[in-house]
């Protein structure tokens, strides 16, 4: 039995194909600071769920930005992600800024703060 799904490999492929795209193929200077972070595909492969950061910090205004390039840039993208992944039907890409390391840097400050019991 296979430990992993056809979705999972298909993301993985995706994930791999995004990034190069970030790099080497897109012109928007927007885009090219995008990191993929995570891709879920979609049971039956019709939609592909992409998180992105950028490489330094963003602020509000950076975010923005980003995720504007990204949606200027989708149908390229999946053009060219459809030659690069081989597949018999690009999947309608959606792109998300992956706010899981911000939350993460919160609690571990949160955490930090947090008085800590004497010991005797």
């Amino acid at each position: 039995m296979r430990s992993y799904k056809r979705t999972d490999r298909i993301a993985s492929l995706i994930k791999q194909a995004m990034s190069e795209l970030f790099l080497f193929e897109v012109r928007d200077p927007r885009v090219r600071t995008a990191v993929v972070t995570h891709v879920f595909v979609t049971a039956d492969m019709g939609l592909a769920r992409v998180y992105v950061r950028p490489i330094a910090g963003a602020d509000a205004q950076g975010r923005k930005e980003l995720m504007a390039g990204l949606n200027k840039s989708k149908a390229f993208l999946r053009g060219a992600l459809c030659k690069r992944v081989q597949l018999m039907r690009a999947p309608q890409l959606e792109f998300f800024f992956d706010e899981v390391p911000d939350e993460v840097a919160r609690i571990d400050e949160l955490l930090a703060n947090l008085d800590k019991p004497a010991q005797d």
